[in-house]
């Protein structure tokens, strides 16, 4: 499936999202990634295949892909797309990194860029008008974050979300458990760089909570410099 380019838009730092129209159905859950290819001449050894999750809300459509644009050449050959321009879809969305209804309360734990599926999640229970009863802690290098006026609009609509930021500092077990002194009672979703997944997922684990408790979502290329 051809995924054509409608939009474009730098959101903070070197963030940037990029909005695609499909050239036929396209439908997901929020929260699934999907993997896409864009041929360009001399690529580097990270080759022409990416996933990504949608950030985007299936209500909207559309594909929205919201990177870093480092300076891979599959990153670089992206960021020069202009509307019109096309990749190609090579795999649906899958994946199980989605909302569960639950009788525990729910924590969004991101790291950086992390944030894209929660941001797809959050956009449409917003839109089908369902409670966001979710604890997000914001994990960033800076304070500049994707989506924060979005997340802080969400705030005011429904009281029962709570978006906690951490800035410049690891996120752990230990900082998680003061900010969330139930958190092992939680069903606790992971995203981000996979360097911290797995060290977050591993402490947690350590700290008491149940494994059948955590979801994981690891962004590979990503670590501690770059998220």
């Amino acid at each position: 499936m051809k995924l054509t380019l409608l939009e474009k838009e730098h959101l903070v730092d070197n963030v940037w999202a990029f909005r695609f129209q499909p050239d036929g159905a396209f439908n997901w859950t929020a929260g699934q990634y999907i993997r896409v290819e864009l041929p360009h001449d001399n690529p580097d050894h990270e080759g022409t295949k990416r996933w990504f999750t949608n950030s985007a809300a299936p209500y909207e459509g559309i594909m929205q892909i919201t990177t870093r644009v480092s300076n891979s050449t599959f990153k670089q050959a992206l960021s020069r797309l202009e509307p019109g321009d096309t990749l190609e879809l090579i795999e649906n969305p899958e994946g199980d990194f989605v909302w569960q209804n639950s009788d525990h309360p729910v924590v969004f734990v991101a790291g950086g860029i992390g944030i894209t599926p929660f941001h797809s999640i959050l956009k449409q229970r917003a839109h089908d008008g369902l409670p966001l009863n979710v604890t997000v802690v914001y994990g960033s290098r800076t304070p500049d974050v994707p989506f924060k006026d979005e997340l802080a609009a969400w705030q005011l609509d429904d009281s029962n979300l709570k978006v906690l930021y951490e800035v410049g500092q690891p996120l752990t077990a230990k900082k998680l458990v003061e900010l969330i002194p139930n958190l092992n009672d939680s069903l606790v979703y992971i995203s981000g760089p996979e360097p911290m997944v797995q060290a977050l997922s591993k402490d947690l684990k350590q700290h008491g909570l149940p494994e059948a408790q955590l979801k994981q979502d690891e962004f590979p290329n990503y670590d501690q410099t770059n998220y």
